[in-house]
């Protein structure tokens, strides 16, 4: 089960490859293009795995702002602009870019579910020497950027997935879930509407970075916060703002007392709180009173009560704002994760397989991750149904926090990564953990 030095050149070699074409939420054909490539070879020797894409795999109905056809068709011609298989990509954008594939094990026991996030980040990356993508050239083009580890990610569930498909010692089936739109939290519930969640046993995300050295393994992660992110709209009148100032209602000056208040917004000392105003549009030019502006914000909490808490208030807020300046206003809910506790069972037989990994830098039971992440609602959905979940985290030494310019990952992280998911996958017990 130990990565041999080939295999470790290809998941890096992969990596790599996904790192320069990075995409964002729902328009990532070139990335998804690739991973089935890289995986064809062994999915064509093996005719009993299971593969979902297209509706099978993403029900886009609830979706906020869904990318246009137009969108994600540019999307595809930028894909094949990279060499990217032609009916492929115009597939990926006309049907979605999520899939799955299930491999069955040699011997009866649970279907264990792995999320891999493809989607990157609204990021210019950096482009100076002393960074690594950059140097080696594979550094982003595209105006979006591999910020956050995704690209390495989805590399290692396509270094698994070969492994398991030409290795069946395992209990039960393994269900590889590769996830578009994880940075906005909205790919896990288009999966899960299409059920892709159905008939899971066991539910495992798994991290690089969080600040953690490289090579060192976190069984489970704790202080992952619930979200709820918002689009503020302000509707005012637009009037001469020397002439007529007075038959104006000034949208961004809304807008702004309503960012200004939302930042402002007193924390609770029942969990960690955090608030953000992301961006904010509007206006037209400087002598028009501006009749239109939109926000994007969160909220954010370590409990799921105090997040819904933090929503009431920042409603108020916005309400209040907008009636000072007498314009309208909506607000709408565009997407939200949870909470999640790693189950301890889960935890310790991940804690068990990482002792007995090569190259491991050292090993914990927990790391703490906070951030948002819709894993979460993964987990929840498996949990609630009485199954088990845990997010791993594996360092990787990053020069610079997650969604900095500047963010990369020690690649010897990457087989590490995949021996420990393969020792999780190899050693789960087919009747379940106890």
């Amino acid at each position: 089960m130990t990565s041999d030095a080939t295999e470790q050149v290809d998941v890096v070699a992969l990596r790599r490859v996904l790192h320069a074409r990075a995409e964002t939420a729902f328009r990532e054909v070139a990335t998804v293009a690739t991973l089935l490539e890289a995986l064809s070879p062994s999915l064509a020797r093996a005719d009993d795995v299971l593969i979902r894409r297209g509706a099978a795999a993403l029900d886009p109905t609830d979706v906020y702002a869904y990318p246009s056809f137009a969108a994600r068709q540019e999307a595809a011609a930028a894909a094949v602009a990279l060499g990217c298989d032609p009916t492929v990509s115009d597939d990926l954008a006309r049907h979605g870019t999520a899939f799955t594939i299930e491999v069955p094990g040699d011997r009866p026991g649970p279907t264990i579910g792995i999320r891999f996030d493809v989607d990157a980040l609204p990021i210019v990356e950096d482009s100076s020497s002393d960074h690594l993508p950059a140097r080696e050239g594979f550094a982003s083009t595209t105006g979006a950027m591999h910020a956050c580890g995704h690209d390495g990610h989805a590399a290692i569930g396509v270094a698994l997935a070969e492994r398991l498909i030409a290795d069946r010692a395992f209990s039960g089936r393994v269900r590889f879930l590769f996830q578009p739109a994880e940075e906005s939290v909205r790919g896990a519930p288009a999966m899960i509407a299409a059920g892709c969640a159905d008939g899971l046993d066991v539910m495992i995300g798994l991290h690089l970075g969080e600040g953690l050295p490289a090579r060192v393994l976190a069984a489970g992660s704790h202080g992952l916060q619930a979200t709820e992110k918002l689009a503020i709209e302000f509707t005012g009148v637009s009037a001469h703002s020397a002439a007529a100032p007075q038959e104006g209602r000034n949208a961004i000056a809304a807008a702004a007392t309503a960012t200004l208040g939302l930042l402002a917004m007193s924390r609770d000392s029942r969990g960690v709180t955090n608030v953000n105003v992301g961006t904010i549009q509007g206006g037209r030019q400087s002598n028009i009173v501006p009749d239109h502006c939109r926000l994007e914000a969160e909220v954010r909490s370590d409990s799921d009560a105090v997040c819904a808490s933090m929503l009431d208030r920042a409603r108020r807020v916005v309400a209040g704002a907008a009636e000072s300046w007498d314009v309208e206003h909506t607000l709408t809910r565009m997407s939200y994760a949870s909470t999640m506790t790693s189950d301890a069972a889960l935890v310790d037989h991940a804690y068990a397989a990482a002792t007995s990994i090569d190259g491991v830098a050292d090993v914990r039971r927990t790391a703490l991750m906070a951030a948002s992440d819709d894993l979460s609602l993964w987990a929840r959905t498996v949990q609630d149904c009485g199954g088990v979940a845990t997010y791993l985290v594996v360092g990787a030494s990053s020069p610079a926090p997650h969604h900095h310019p500047r963010f990369d990952i020690d690649e010897s992280a990457l087989p590490v990564a995949v021996d420990w998911l393969e020792r999780i996958v190899r050693t789960y017990p087919a009747g379940g953990l106890k």
